[in-house]
Formats: structure tokens, sequence, C-alpha cells
């Protein structure tokens, strides 16, 4: 009986540990990033919406979000991007993490920053920005593409 009672006892108190809430594993942001990127060139801008972050959602309408993705993707595919830089702000259901990626689109390449927020332990898109750089020495106007985060 008392094997019994301790084994229910162990299982209980593993799934009261799983229920807690967990932070996002920092592994987990290039795994958002790869994820957002596939979406992209496959212009699903639906699905992308759908998983983003709930104050993303509340902060921008849908048609402002879709249209910032469709201006993005009119740069043509994304064939490259490496993260260059990362950076964290706030703690716990606040935190977010900015990774960005030298990205190189088939007509222009740039700095592109991801916005993720820590949303019950998995990263949710909060943001966007594309800051293009310059081709050559000759000037050629700037286009940046960003949807409003928080």
């Amino acid at each position: 009986m008392r094997k019994v009672l301790a084994l229910f006892l162990f299982a209980l108190f593993m799934a009261g540990c799983s229920m807690l809430p967990h932070d996002a594993p920092p592994e987990d942001i290039d795994k958002a990033a790869a994820l957002f990127v596939q979406r992209l060139n496959a212009a699903q801008y639906d699905a992308i919406y759908k998983d983003a972050a709930r104050k993303f959602k509340d902060n921008q309408t849908k048609e402002t979000i879709l249209d910032s993705l469709k201006e993005l993707t009119a740069k043509g595919k994304l064939q490259e991007y490496r993260r260059i830089k990362m950076t964290y702000e706030g703690e716990g259901k606040d935190r977010v993490a900015s990774p960005v990626y030298g990205a190189t689109f088939e007509q222009t390449r740039g700095d592109l920053t991801l916005n993720f927020i820590d949303e019950s332990g998995e990263w949710k898109l909060v943001g966007f920005a594309f800051k293009q750089r310059l081709q050559s020495r000759v000037e050629q106007p700037r286009t940046d593409v960003a949807a409003a985060s928080l």
C-alpha cells in the first residue's frame, strides 16, 4: 500500500511540475525565425498571423500585418539569412527577444529584425522590420518595411 501511495504522490508531483509556467528556451528563437521564413517564402500570411502573439494582434489590425508581410515578399523570396545580433528585453511574461538577421532577398538585402515575446513558454512573433542596405555606392532610395510592435 505504501508503494502505491508513494507512486501516486510522485506521479501527482510530476504532473504538478509540468503545469507550472516555463520560460521559452533561447535556442527556440532561431526555430521560430526559421518557421517565419518558411511561411513567408510560401506566402502563408494567415498562418503567420494566426501564430503571432496576442499583443501583436491587439496592437495592429490583421490587414496592416498582412500588408506588411506582402510588402516584404515583394522583394522576392528570402534566399539566405544569418543571425548577426540578439538582444533581450524584459523578464517573465514580458520577455522579448529581438534577433537581427543579415537577409538576402532575390531583389535586395538588408537587416531583418524579428521580435518575439515569450508567451506561455513559446516564442511568438510580436513585430518585424526590414532595413535595406545600399546595393552600391550610388545612393538608392531606402525602403523600410515595418509593422509596429508592442
